[in-house]
Parts: C-alpha cells; sequence; structure tokens
C-alpha cells in the first residue's frame, strides 16, 4: 500500500481509499496500529514475569524493580474479596500501588480430600486477571491464621483459626492449633490414606496450573507457598515469641523443598516467597533453598498495636516509643537473611492499623533496602476474621467501591510515597525525607549481577501528588530525564558511555 493514496485530491478515490472502504481492512490496519501504539516495556511485561538476578527482582529489560500494593485476602467467607472491583482497583493504581498480595484459602479450594473447587480458585484467578488489567501484580499466597476454624492460638484472643479444611485437621486435641501443624508436618494420612501436606502440595500444582492459563499468569510478581507456618507441639517453641532452629532447619525446610519442586514441576518459573515460623524480633534460622529463582519474605509488626487492634482497644499510648525498638531489629534481620540467602526480600505484612507515623516509618524503612512490600490491608473484614485488626483497611466504608472520598487519607499519605519502581542499573541508596518530600535515589548504571539490561532501559520513579501538591522539580547527575514535566512517572536515561552512577532528587515545587 502506498501511504501516499491517503492524500488524493478529487475525483476518483485512489487504490489505498478504494481497500479503506473494506471493513476487514480498517479493522486490520486498527489492530497493526494499536499493537505499534505500545510501549515496548509493556508488552514484554504482559509476556514474562519478573525473574530473581542474586539478591535482586528483575523485569524483562533487566531493571531491579520493587512492588508497592496492598494484601487482599478474605479468610472467611467466601474466602475471596468479593466486593472487590474496578473502582478499587483504579484508586490503587492511581495512588502508584502496583502490587496486591491475594489469597486462596485450603478450606474452600479443596473441600474433600483430592476433590478441587474449581469456581472458587476460578474467582481467585479472576481477581488477578482484573488487577493484571490495571497494572497491578500479585503475590499470590495460601494463607491461614490458626490452623483452622476449630483450631486456633490463644495469643489471638480467640481460640478460632482459618485455613485449613476440617478433614486435614488432625492434631490429637481438636481445639490445639499446634498438634494439626504437627499433624501437616509429619504429613499425617487424611480419610484417603493420602497425607495431609501431600495433599496440600498436589492443591499447589492444581492452582498453578489454572492461574497460569489465565491471562494474567505473567502478571505474578511471586508465589507464597505457606502463610505464616508455626512449628508443632513437636517442638518446644512458643508461638510468637522467637524463632525455632530445629524446626526451620528441619520439617519446614523439608516441606518448601517439596512443595517448590512440585510448583517447578508444572512448569512454572515464578519467583517463590517462602516464610519462616514468625516471631517478634524476626529471629529466622531458615536455611537457603535449593532453587535459583527463590527469596524470602516476611513480616513485621508492632505487637502491642496489632493485639489492641485485633481486640477492639485503644491504640496504647507511646506506640512510637514501643514500637521502633521492636520493629528495627526485625528489619535488621531480615535484612541480613535476604543477604544471607542472596534473594530478594518481600515485606509481605506489616501496619494493620491507623497509627501512620509507624506505617510510615515502615514504608520508608522497606524502602531504603529495596524491598517489595503489601501493607495489611485493604478491608477489614473484622470480626468476621477474629485475627484482624479494626482499623487495618484502607476504606472508610468497605460496603462502598473505593474513592477518594472513602479513603482513609492519612493512611494514603503514609503508604504513597515516591519511589523507585524500576531501576535500569544496580541501586544503591534510596532516602525520603518525609518533612521536604525530598526524595534522593542513587544507582549504578551496570546491571544487577546476573540480569542483562536493554539498551535504552529508563529508570522509573513513581511521584505521588499528594506529597507534590504544586508539582516537583528533578536533578540528575550521570542522566536525563525524558519524561513530561509534572509526570507521575518520571523516566531517566543514564548518560552514555561506562558504567557510573547516577543520582536523582525529587523536591517540591
Amino acid at each position: 500500500m502506498r501511504f501516499n493514496d491517503f492524500r488524493h485530491g478529487g475525483g476518483r478515490p485512489g487504490p489505498a481509499r478504494r481497500w479503506l472502504r473494506r471493513p476487514w481492512v480498517v479493522a486490520l490496519l486498527l489492530m497493526v496500529l494499536a499493537v505499534a501504539s505500545v510501549p515496548p516495556s509493556a508488552s514484554a511485561e504482559a509476556a514474562r514475569p519478573p525473574a530473581r538476578a542474586g539478591k535482586w527482582l528483575v523485569d524483562d529489560q533487566g531493571r531491579v524493580i520493587s512492588v508497592h500494593g496492598v494484601n487482599l485476602v478474605r479468610k472467611t467467607a467466601p474466602y475471596y474479596p468479593a466486593n472487590f472491583g474496578q473502582q478499587d482497583a483504579a484508586l490503587l493504581a492511581s495512588e502508584g500501588f502496583d502490587a496486591a498480595r491475594i489469597g486462596f484459602i485450603w478450606e474452600a479450594a479443596e473441600p474433600r480430600p483430592g476433590v478441587y473447587d474449581d469456581v472458587y480458585i476460578r474467582r481467585i484467578v479472576a481477581l488477578n486477571d482484573l488487577l493484571a488489567a490495571h497494572g497491578i501484580r500479585t503475590l499470590v499466597d495460601f494463607h491461614q491464621d490458626g490452623w483452622s476454624r476449630s483450631a486456633g492460638f490463644s495469643q489471638l484472643g480467640s481460640n478460632s483459626g482459618d485455613g485449613a479444611p476440617q478433614w486435614a485437621t488432625l492434631g490429637a486435641d481438636p481445639h490445639n492449633a499446634q498438634d494439626d501443624f504437627q499433624a501437616f508436618w509429619n504429613d499425617k494420612p487424611a480419610a484417603d490414606g493420602i497425607g495431609i501436606q501431600t495433599h496440600f502440595i498436589h492443591l499447589w500444582q492444581h492452582v498453578i496450573r489454572m492461574l497460569n492459563a489465565g491471562p494474567g499468569g505473567a502478571n505474578i510478581v511471586g508465589l507464597d507457598p505457606f502463610n505464616e507456618p508455626y512449628s508443632g507441639s513437636g517442638y518446644s517453641c512458643q508461638p510468637f515469641v522467637a524463632s525455632c532452629a530445629e524446626f526451620e532447619r528441619g520439617a519446614l525446610a523439608q516441606f518448601y523443598r517439596r512443595v517448590i519442586a512440585a510448583i517447578r514441576g508444572t512448569g512454572d518459573t515464578h519467583v517463590i516467597f517462602p516464610e519462616s515460623d514468625p516471631n517478634a524480633d524476626g529471629s529466622t534460622a531458615l536455611p537457603a533453598l535449593p532453587d535459583s529463582a527463590v527469596g524470602y519474605n516476611f513480616h513485621i509488626y508492632c505487637f502491642p498495636v496489632l493485639g489492641a487492634g485485633i481486640v477492639g482497644a485503644p491504640t496504647p499510648p507511646g506506640f512510637d516509643v514501643v514500637c521502633p525498638p521492636q520493629e528495627n531489629p526485625a528489619v535488621a534481620v531480615n535484612a541480613a537473611l535476604a543477604d544471607r540467602i542472596g534473594g530478594p526480600g518481600f515485606l509481605s505484612e506489616f501496619g494493620a492499623s491507623d497509627v501512620n507515623t509507624d506505617n510510615a516509618r515502615l514504608v520508608d524503612l522497606a524502602d531504603e533496602h529495596f524491598w517489595s512490600w503489601t501493607y495489611w490491608a485493604y478491608y477489614v473484614y473484622h470480626p468476621q476474621d477474629p485475627a484482624n485488626s479494626d482499623n487495618q483497611g484502607l476504606l472508610i466504608d468497605e460496603s462502598k467501591p473505593a474513592s477518594q472520598a472513602n479513603a482513609k487519607q492519612a493512611k494514603l499519605d503514609a503508604l504513597a510515597a515516591p519511589w523507585a519502581r524500576a531501576v535500569a542499573g544496580t541501586p544503591s541508596k534510596y532516602h525520603f525525607d518525609r518533612a521536604t518530600s525530598t526524595m534522593t535515589l542513587t544507582y549504578s548504571t551496570a546491571a544487577a549481577a546476573g540480569a542483562h539490561l536493554a539498551s535504552g532501559a529508563r529508570t522509573e520513579i513513581f511521584v505521588p501528588a499528594r506529597h507534590y501538591p504544586l508539582g516537583y522539580n528533578v536533578r540528575v547527575d550521570g542522566g536525563t530525564v525524558v519524561s513530561a514535566p509534572g509526570a507521575r512517572i518520571v523516566k531517566v536515561v543514564s548518560t552514555p558511555g561506562a558504567a557510573h552512577d547516577v543520582s536523582v532528587t525529587i523536591t517540591r515545587r
């Protein structure tokens, strides 16, 4: 086709114009133009999920990425966030959130041994696909608190939990979660003669095949095999107090080896983020696992604040004094573990309160370590879920769709911070001064070890309007800003030449 025929003057239509009268030709041309207009990074991201390169997560261009988001887990019937819709996803995306931790509940997914509820599983798959349409990646979790509805931990203020089906609640004491965990680590047979841990691993294989068959399979940033895996009654360790080295090096590591091998057996390549036995100080003895795409995922809470929220009590006075001495060691321990295992860190739970000074502090600490994170949680679902907090949600009235008028603005101020969501090189330093809204970032243009950086790759920094109401100024040393003035995503290309450092400073206008 000769494109100058589009400018043909009066008289008989030229050849191109006669062809364009045919509807199928117009449709084909529009399809070609639509594909050509998709930015290369967007089309590539849809084709391949993030990968691990040493201690970093990297995208298809070899850029180091980290994600910010919320938890979207419902642990009671209907076991998925049925009220979450397009407006909710749009609000999250508009505030720069590009991740959500979504959760399966074993009781709902496998109501009888070896029998899967694919209708329920497809609801979680549809949630992943909805989030993908808004550019929100997902960490996929199998969730539990206190094992099952008939078990639980008294430390949670209730003897009821969630997660496992009744047929897999096989402890000697039916109301003691530690007995039920021990039965799981021992792979005690269910009524059909197959071990309950083996059933759980087979369910993971079934679920990951369904997720990967959907359009949002490449949207998944990682897999969380088992939320908060507590030691069983065969160990002397107490839940929530300290890590259980014998358990973590033994039964827990063995379980992770089994479930990771099973997931890889389906052909899945997503990064897997195991958790260790949770406790107040974050200490862990979990060993490195034999897989090239494994990171580490952990939770950090201020327990006095969390406990008050669970039982519906007011936030205790002096939390700004109490929380840092508890949380700072947990941050240091998890940073050391991520370095020891040489994998990316993911803070998948923190907060669960309206104590926004502490929420902001943990966001800033996580970003300084270039961790991905998901705040707990978008919804309250309390008191139906006894392990949730009255104040954890992001919405004022969660019976209504999301909007700025229906969102807790102080919490958004704490969570929606500027950060480098994609770094074209290797990050070295990040800091956000909340008093002045000054963000500084330094990185090397050398690719992260094990990654190949695409030519022309751009660093992308999200700049939230709420911290820069009159706009912002950008200063770059070692590179050039190529985004439009005032854009929500600042894009930087490095100065050509040998590997060097780039520094970016963003200030309020």
